[in-house]
């Protein structure tokens, strides 16, 4: 019994001479039209002349006259728009335009002389060197006769289903393009390799399978991927925002780095906790980039997470439609142009003034700006700036000694704040404070927080809080 499939390798000129000459027919009757634009053929053609793998065309025969074994009419099942895109470069002037990955292509060649002819060595064998040739603006015709070659040598992969029926062909034309192309939002996960792991990892936690509303189309078409990705640029990069989703991703894999998606990551973990599925008419997936970025100025001031929660049910309320500067975040929300970086901008600003408004006092602007000296000034340098300019390194051990009876030196917390720990520890050893220091720090010590990279931003914060604490202490003794 003859095998159903044939499978086969041959250079990609027979192929296209074949299909050329009709031998092989793109025309059978269920076959869609070519639909796929420039960018695809270009991305054929950097496959081709780079040797990349290419995916199997698969063919049908279809016998033509059945009292003469033998004679059959070949119709492509599957590989119809790579097979146009292959033809367009080898036969219909193809120019490869526009921005496409890979457009410089290596090859081998023979070194000619000055006279024009090959240089051989002492041997009597050719001298070869490698060049690179630009293929962007060019077509098959302009290529060194070395890629011609190797493009056309190129091996196709060919599988052939045999003796069928031109209901048959149909059948395999629709069960082999079951498919869908990527959308806009699938490919620009491509354009993010270095973060891509990182982003999926992210949309599979909690946060998404419990704050927004559940949608399985959402999650299939890379929404959630890209609301991520949103999310590191408002929260990161406001100011360079992007549109289109292949524009972020491209910043993204330049200018970001594996500590801005962890931070995006945690914020969603605590917003989770809160929140829950309370909130998924509000973290909805036009707004959650919005909505993060609030959250990372609401982080700025060291506030039990449940203000946040409430004060998004505080939204939800009422405040969407309270204005401010003569606008409300409603208004906002029905404007065209949603994407836009001033709408984002203004989103993200009317929110803010609404939420500090509603925090009232629990609020504490710390300074942002970084001091020039924090990665170089020593800690007592620090203490003397900020506590007592008296303060000897003698007294520095001793605080460092105290601090590390309450926090280990491996902590999240010592890292990111050992200058402003020590010189809160000096604050509270001035005020004979020491044992209080102990008892407040707790709240803080396993606490897997992100804090300022500004020492000072730090210390003014701890400071605020630590005396807030000493006076409530005060209130409840008295």
């Amino acid at each position: 019994m003859a095998k159903k499939v044939r499978e086969e390798s041959i250079p990609l000129i027979n192929y296209v001479e074949d299909v050329k000459e009709e031998e092989v027919s793109g025309d059978q009757d269920v076959q869609r039209c070519f639909c796929s634009d420039k960018q695809f053929i270009n991305g054929i053609g950097v496959t081709i002349l780079t040797g990349d793998y290419l995916a199997p065309l698969i063919l049908a025969e279809v016998p033509l006259a059945p009292f003469n074994e033998g004679i059959v009419q070949r119709y492509i099942a599957d590989g119809f728009q790579r097979t146009t895109a292959l033809m367009e470069i080898r036969y219909g002037n193809h120019k490869f335009t526009g921005n496409f990955e890979g457009n410089e292509i290596e090859y081998q060649t023979k070194v000619v002389g000055d006279d024009g002819k090959c240089i051989k060595d002492e041997d009597g064998h050719f001298v070869w060197e490698k060049k690179i040739f630009n293929i962007k603006n060019k077509t098959y015709d302009d290529f060194p006769k070395e890629l011609q070659k190797k493009f056309d040598n190129y091996q196709l992969r060919i599988a052939t289903y045999q003796d069928c029926t031109m209901e048959d062909v149909s059948k395999l034309v629709r069960k082999l393009n079951m498919h869908r192309a990527m959308n806009a939002n699938q490919r620009a996960l491509t354009w993010i390799p270095t973060y891509a792991r990182k982003i999926k990892t992210i949309t599979k936690s909690q946060f998404f399978a419990n704050c927004v509303t559940c949608s399985d189309t959402n999650r299939k078409n890379g929404v959630y991927e890209q609301a991520v990705c949103n999310s590191v640029m408002t929260v990161f990069h406001e100011d360079e925002w992007k549109k289109a989703a292949k524009s972020t991703s491209q910043y993204l894999e330049e200018n970001s780095n594996n500590e801005e998606f962890e931070t995006i990551n945690k914020y969603m973990i605590r917003i989770e906790k809160e929140c829950k599925d309370t909130f998924q008419d509000i973290f909805t997936m036009k707004n959650l980039h919005i909505w993060i970025a609030v959250f990372d100025k609401f982080n700025n001031y060291h506030i039990d997470d449940k203000r946040f929660a409430q004060f998004v049910q505080a939204f939800r309320d009422g405040l969407h439609s309270k204005k401010i500067n003569g606008v409300s975040f409603d208004e906002l929300d029905t404007q065209k142009n949603t994407k836009d970086k001033k709408t984002i901008t203004e989103k993200i600003n009317l929110l803010c003034d609404l939420m500090k408004e509603f925090l009232g006092e629990e609020v504490i602007e710390l300074p942002e700006e970084k001091f020039e000296n924090d990665g170089i000034e020593t800690v007592l340098d620090f203490v003397k700036e900020n506590v007592n300019d008296e303060t000897n390194d003698e007294d520095i051990a001793l605080y460092e000694d105290c601090v590390m009876e309450y926090i280990k030196i491996d902590s999240n917390l010592y890292k990111q704040c050992e200058k402003a720990l020590i010189a809160l520890m000096a604050y509270a050893c001035n005020k004979d404070k020491d044992t209080e220091f102990g008892d407040w720090i707790q709240k803080y010590a396993n606490a897997n927080e992100t804090y300022s990279n500004s020492q000072k931003t730090n210390y003014t914060y701890f400071k605020y809080d630590f005396d807030k604490y000493l006076t409530s202490k005060k209130g409840a003794v008295a």
